[in-house]
């Protein structure tokens, strides 16, 4: 860090002497004098340069005496206990204790603050995981607490929504997707041939439906219906006519949930006369 001061009335045989808290500072220091100004080189600033010990702990003081009452809160990987303070600064020392004994933390129990929240994360709990757990924060001087119970009800209501979120994610990220690639409508002239392709997603492989005006399809040579390898669906009419007009949709459907697309298909012929569509309702995805 560099101290700059202007100096006036400078001569050759002027010397230079910076002092700190009344004392000169040692002449490992690095000066430099050019154009009036004097520049004064630290090379380190430590707690004490910058006066910091008293400051920080008079800080992280406020900041633990700030902390709320340690909370239990369920997620998709486990169970999660957390505290907020008013703000949080890294100085503030965390540590968590389970049992009189400290935590040590792994892949499967970690510890970390979010924003103002201090948390501890435990995941795939087990009955070991019961008991008193404290999160002790140390200011420098002083340590603070604050603890909670988890056990009886509190961990069994805790372990129960964990697993209700954790079934949950699973649902969600395995459920049946149509995904993309088929239009809302399409126009095409009496005599041409129609193709329509998208992707299927889901664990397990999810069963495909073709529907036209609510009932379901069954593929023919006019009408080719194909799902491969478990993610492409296609849908191809050879000779599109205008009864071919109408509303269609696509389901995909494991156990995990249902999923549809609809598309209208409106034919014309060469003429430019559009045929009618029947009239069906829309249907929705799930």
């Amino acid at each position: 860090t560099w101290k700059d001061s202007e100096v006036a009335n400078m001569k050759k045989e002027t010397t230079i002497t910076w002092y700190k808290d009344g004392m000169e500072i040692m002449e490992d220091e690095k000066h430099d004098f050019k154009d009036g100004v004097c520049t004064l080189l630290i090379t380190e600033i430590t707690r004490k340069d910058a006066a910091f010990d008293d400051l920080m702990n008079a800080v992280c003081k406020q900041i633990a005496e700030s902390a709320t009452q340690v909370k239990i809160m369920s997620n998709e990987e486990g169970i999660r206990l957390y505290s907020f303070v008013n703000y949080f600064v890294d100085d503030l020392k965390l540590s968590w204790v389970h049992n009189d004994g400290k935590i040590k933390y792994t892949d499967r129990v970690k510890s970390g603050v979010t924003g103002e929240m201090m948390w501890l994360q435990i995941n795939e709990p087990t009955p070991n995981d019961k008991g008193k757990y404290v999160l002790e924060m140390f200011d420098g001087k002083t340590t603070h607490t604050k603890d909670v119970d988890l056990s009886g009800q509190a961990y069994d209501e805790a372990y129960a929504e964990f697993q209700r979120l954790k079934q949950a994610a699973i649902a969600e990220r395995n459920r049946a997707r149509v995904i993309g690639g088929l239009p809302d409508v399409v126009t095409i002239q009496e005599g041409k041939a129609l193709n329509l392709t998208c992707n299927i997603w889901g664990d397990p492989v999810p069963e495909v439906t073709w529907l036209k005006n609510e009932r379901e399809l069954i593929g023919d040579d006019h009408c080719i219906l194909k799902f491969e390898s478990g993610k492409y669906a296609s849908f191809t009419i050879t000779t599109v006519a205008t009864s071919d007009s109408g509303k269609y949709c696509i389901r995909a459907k494991n156990k995990y949930g249902t999923e549809t697309n609809d598309f209208t298909v409106s034919v014309f012929n060469p003429e430019g006369e559009e045929a009618e569509e029947e009239a069906q309702p829309d249907s929705k995805k799930k």
